[in-house]
């Protein structure tokens, strides 16, 4: 252990963790390399970690309005700094948004809002212009991991999953609102859902009989009940519904990407993969359709037969068959969305703006030792809260390929203090 100053701590909560840990990770690395000492890990046991360590600076990750306001309150009563990442600043509803997850009495608890795109930042600043200032367009340290610096963290393991599954078309899948982990729910609200979730279906199971020699892999958003899709495909030998691991990599190692709304969409056009967007039926609802409009949009099963047909044909395909001015349209509205460019980072903008907040400088003596006992938590858990299990290993895993990309070996000191929680520091002592 180095007796040298960090510049103070920062808390990284995750708590989906294969929508956020990768991205998280990637943060705290380069945060770790600048100063910082890192408290990474289960939410609830980060949470726990911010009562009992010197002041820092608190991650909120955005949640529904009571939750949030438990999490911002309780970071704000031990001393910490705010800043907040929403994970689903990217596409909303603008009323349900601020309604939901963007209330001013919050807000005003926040030191730095880190908004996706323009159009994030424009929803928050149009209706509380006051706060205009704490609204930073960042980007997301999610799509950083879509960059060509960081292609080969996901290389192996695209290629492990092409040998198991041989050539395939992910599914993927948003449903939660109908198909929610607790089983179906009926709302009126959410009657487009209900009714998207059983044409899919429908769809998939239409498809994996037209082309019986591909692979269809479904894979679920993390709030859904798996089970009900392995029942209502369980005669088809050639679908697989599994959700593990970071989106990516089944990104890069599948042939055709479908979806409906869904940010992996963004990601695989990012990818430069072929997307379908299966819209059988649309909302009046103002949603927006972003997703949507990347790739090509098929609004029957006929049609989604006919452009997989063609999209497996040509395994070169560019850029989803678009014409230049077309994929320009897109690329511009996508691009209000999510700051976005091949080799500027959103890690590094956070890091700048987390810069610029005054901490503590902290000492070897002040650095988070022993163990923090799970007993001590009083959270109720979250809807869909899968047991959340992390490793040194994959923590390690991770940073060894961050390490070659950078060409340093070695350069980070992991400790377990808890539970699922780690903190990380540069070894270097830089």
């Amino acid at each position: 252990m180095h007796n040298v100053m960090k510049k103070g701590i920062i808390y990284l909560p995750v708590e989906v963790k294969v929508r956020e840990l990768d991205a998280k990770l990637l943060l705290a690395y380069y945060a770790a390399k600048n100063g910082f000492l890192v408290v990474i890990g289960d939410h609830e046991m980060v949470e726990i970690a911010t009562g009992k360590f010197k002041q820092g600076i608190f991650f909120s990750k955005g949640y529904p309005h009571g939750f949030r306001k438990r999490v911002i309150t309780s970071a704000i009563n031990n001393g910490h700094t705010v800043v907040e990442l929403d994970e689903e600043g990217l596409i909303m509803n603008r009323k349900r948004y601020l309604r939901d997850r963007m209330k001013k009495d919050m807000l005003q608890l926040v030191t730095h809002e880190y908004c996706w795109g323009g159009n994030q930042k424009d929803i928050i600043i149009d209706a509380y212009p006051e706060y205009r200032e704490k609204c930073h367009v960042v980007g997301n340290p999610r799509f950083d991991l879509l960059k060509p610096k960081f292609r080969d963290i996901y290389n192996d393991d695209a290629e492990n999953i092409k040998q198991l599954h041989g050539d395939f078309v992910l599914i993927n899948t948003r449903f939660s609102q109908y198909n929610s982990a607790n089983g179906k729910k009926e709302n009126v609200h959410f009657r487009h859902i209900k009714k998207l979730f059983y044409y899919f279906i429908e769809m998939i199971k239409n498809i994996c009989e037209k082309f019986p020699d591909l692979n269809f892999i479904v894979r679920p958003h993390p709030g859904e009940d798996f089970s009900s899709y392995r029942k209502a495909l369980s005669q088809y030998k050639n679908v697989h519904v599994i959700h593990e691991g970071n989106i990516i990599k089944w990104i890069l190692a599948s042939r055709v990407i479908i979806h409906n709304g869904c940010t992996s969409g963004i990601e695989a056009f990012l990818l430069g993969k072929p997307v379908i967007s299966y819209v059988p039926i649309t909302t009046n609802k103002i949603e927006s359709n972003l997703p949507n409009t990347l790739g090509v949009k098929a609004t029957s099963i006929t049609s989604v037969q006919n452009y997989l047909s063609h999209l497996l044909d040509q395994p070169n395909i560019n850029e989803n068959n678009f014409d230049e001015n077309e994929v320009e349209d897109t690329e511009r509205e996508l691009f209000s969305y999510i700051q976005w460019s091949k080799d500027n980072y959103s890690y590094e903008s956070i890091i700048d703006l987390c810069n610029t907040i005054k901490l503590q400088n902290i000492t070897h003596e002040d650095i988070p030792t022993g163990n923090i006992g799970n007993s001590e938590i009083k959270v109720s858990k979250k809807k869909y809260k899968r047991n959340f299990h992390l490793t040194e290993t994959e923590i390690h895993s991770l940073y060894n390929k961050l390490d070659k990309i950078e060409g340093v070996h070695n350069s980070m000191e992991i400790n377990r203090i808890g539970n699922n929680l780690y903190q990380v520091q540069s070894s270097s002592g830089s």
